[in-house]
């Protein structure tokens, strides 16, 4: 079973979201985790490996303010 949300590579336009994910989360969830990737399409990156430092990487920070802003709805 993999943890993986979603993910992207620099050589295509396409974002991939785990199904499980998808099917089993709140949309503001899984618009947090597309707002994530787009991030990483336009940019912006984090540490691979989990660090304390990749909670305040710009695609982290942005897709927490996503769900956020979402849950107000």
């Amino acid at each position: 079973a993999t943890t993986t949300v979603g993910y992207t590579y620099p050589n295509t336009k396409r974002i991939w979201v785990n199904t499980k994910y998808f099917n089993t989360n709140p949309v503001t969830s899984v618009a947090s985790n597309l707002m994530h990737e787009w991030l990483h399409k336009v940019g912006f990156s984090h540490a691979q490996s989990y660090s304390t430092s990749r909670d305040y990487s710009v695609p982290y920070a942005i897709g927490r303010m996503v769900s956020s802003i979402g849950a107000q709805f």
